[in-house]
């Protein structure tokens, strides 16, 4: 079962219908005010949040900055529903893309518990997961990764310089995992020939590497790729290094609108 929380000021008759189809659809609705510390209490249980502005919603900038990050530290999916003078008070604090969805009253129930469907199917979901690309010769390796990163993931795997490129040139990713040690093309090759084709050459690089060193780690970031992580690192280290990663893309690409 998913559960939503509700987000609103007060319980007025379309709040109440609101939660009422929500629950009839088999959703677990929890409602709040505008309140930081109620909406902190339930977050970790609801990847999707709903919205509910009325008159009094940019008196509540605390509570709408506490919304932008989750949005973009949590991945947590939120939907707006209000009117176009609302959506212009909050627009300062949310900026519009980072809603899933916006839906202006008056409201077509039936319209909005479908669309609420359907972005919390499981294919909706998968479609939201960001996607990396493995490069490695070591197969075995490349099969470990992609079972610590399929849940949170979607995960493409090349063995070498040319199988990336060929994997590149018809599928979008948002992330290269490079190992710098390859034999025939090293990183370093790979990088040059990634950056040299118009399909990828804007695409993030992370090198991955089984070495340590100072000198290996100079050389790493001499070419100014997205970051590095060594091979022997835990599960839990490279997922929190990707999390890090994504959560300043986002914060970087805020910054830019």
């Amino acid at each position: 079962m998913s559960a939503v929380l509700l987000i609103r000021e007060e319980r007025t008759f379309m709040v109440n219908a609101l939660a009422s189809n929500l629950l009839d659809s088999g959703f677990e609705v929890r409602e709040v005010s505008f309140d930081v510390e109620e909406i902190g209490k339930y977050q970790e249980s609801s990847n999707l949040l709903v919205l509910y502005a009325d008159e009094t919603i940019s008196e509540n900038q605390s509570v709408l900055v506490f919304l932008k990050d989750l949005c973009v530290e949590k991945d947590k999916m939120l939907v707006f529903i209000g009117n176009k003078p609302e959506m212009e008070d909050i627009s300062p604090f949310i900026p519009s893309h980072l809603f899933t969805e916006i839906f202006e009253r008056p409201l077509d129930m039936n319209h909005f518990v479908e669309r609420i469907n359907a972005m919390t199917s499981e294919t909706e979901i998968d479609q939201r997961k960001k996607s990396i690309l493995l490069v490695d010769d070591d197969v075995g390796f490349m099969h470990i990764l992609k079972e610590w990163l399929k849940d949170d993931y979607k995960v493409g795997m090349a063995k070498s310089g040319m199988q990336a490129i060929t994997w590149l040139s018809r599928n979008h990713v948002d992330l290269i995992l490079l190992d710098y040690d390859m034999p025939v093309a090293n990183g370093l090759k790979v990088f040059e020939m990634l950056k040299s084709e118009q399909f990828s050459k804007d695409i993030p690089v992370m090198f991955l590497t089984g070495r340590n060193d100072r000198e290996t780690i100079m050389r790493v970031m001499l070419l100014k790729p997205a970051g590095y992580m060594l091979k022997n690192a835990t599960k839990v280290q490279i997922l929190s290094n990707l999390d890090k990663f994504f959560v300043k893309q986002k914060y970087s690409q805020l910054s830019k609108n």
